[in-house]
């Protein structure tokens, strides 16, 4: 039997589209330890097959890309629940458990995007300190009244007010101890108007707040890749970089920063970093999975520059985010946009 079931709930990771259809396709004894099972992925609306999807089985060791008939082979692995991931840059993610204990086939339907925006915040962004000692203050209520959004600044001091209507929103920061101010500020269609606020614990008159507008992606936002920008480690590209670039393969994007190579092997472009004096392979993350049994794909095999939202480059491991540790000769960590 060849099952998907869902494995989690997240607002950009639907699942109740994954449909499990076995049919037999050789007899096994049943004691064998492991079978071979096939995956087709479809178009949920078209019924047609997809090719180049990704198909992430971290359990099984496994990254596999789908043929021109939308089609994945899982070649005698051992029986058992995998988590799978299916990412491909024109369809909504999707994730999920795979049971496996007898040969069979089955499908997947994904999901198109339809938004090109998906997962670009439309808001407001930024950091709260104290006017005297210029140290974060937690705790602030922050309120936007008329769109009716509130947030509370975290121990860092930041808060984030997205999916605001563009056009001037007036916002409010209180706390107790501190006299109340409010603000009226421009915000634009997918753009993140950044901000630094003070407070006084007396009510005087305050200088005007100064804003920057970004343009933020709200996993990126989710998954800390801004605030590691602003720590001043690795390099990093962002959506609209790629945007303004408009790299055919995501090694033609990293090929700007200084230590970072591409090699060809003839077939594919091949990232490598430059480290002891060595250039050497390193370790690659999409979405925080680790990318392990890769066979002789590159990583412009794995994600389109379209399908991404972000990407940080670490040299060595120096400022490299620990749960990310991999190789010493760095890491590559790839953020996906989400869809729908």
């Amino acid at each position: 039997m060849v099952k998907v079931t869902p494995l989690r709930l997240i607002l950009f990771l639907p699942l109740t589209h994954a449909l499990a259809m076995p049919t037999a396709v050789a007899q096994e004894a049943p004691s064998s330890p492991t079978v071979t099972v096939s995956g087709n992925v479809v178009n949920e609306v078209t019924g047609e097959p997809i090719p180049g999807v990704v198909v992430l089985a971290e359990g099984l060791g496994l990254t596999l890309v789908t043929d021109a008939q939308g089609q994945f082979v899982f070649d005698e692995v051992a029986r058992g629940v995998y988590d799978i991931d299916l990412v491909h840059k024109d369809y909504v993610r999707l994730e999920g458990a795979l049971t496996i204990d007898q040969p069979g086939a089955f499908f997947l339907m994904m999901t198109p995007t339809k938004d090109p925006n998906a997962g670009l915040m439309t808001g407001i962004a930024g950091i709260v300190r104290d006017q005297v000692s210029g140290d974060p203050i937690p705790d602030v209520v922050v309120n936007a009244p008329v769109a009716g959004r509130t947030a509370r600044t975290g121990a860092d001091g930041r808060f984030s007010l997205p999916e605001l209507p563009p056009g001037r929103q007036e916002v409010r920061f209180s706390h107790l101890g501190y006299a109340r101010r409010s603000e009226t500020i421009d915000v634009e269609a997918w753009r993140v108007a950044r901000v630094e606020v003070v407070l006084d614990v007396d009510a005087i008159a305050l200088n005007p707040i100064e804003i920057t507008v970004d343009r933020l992606d709200a996993a990126l936002e989710d998954r800390g890749f801004y605030q590691r920008e602003e720590d001043g480690w690795g390099h990093f590209v962002d959506r609209e970089d790629l945007e303004t670039w408009n790299p055919i393969e995501l090694t033609d994007a990293l090929m700007r920063f200084p230590g970072v190579r591409i090699v060809s092997d003839g077939l594919d472009r091949h990232l490598r970093l430059r480290s002891s004096g060595d250039n050497c392979s390193p370790t690659i993350f999409i979405d925080g999975v680790r990318m392990t049994g890769r066979g002789d794909y590159s990583i412009n095999d794995m994600v389109d520059p379209s399908a991404v939202a972000g990407v940080e480059v670490y040299r060595g491991l120096a400022g490299t985010p620990p749960q990310y540790w991999g190789s010493s000769c760095g890491v590559v960590l790839v953020w996906l946009r989400r869809g729908g």
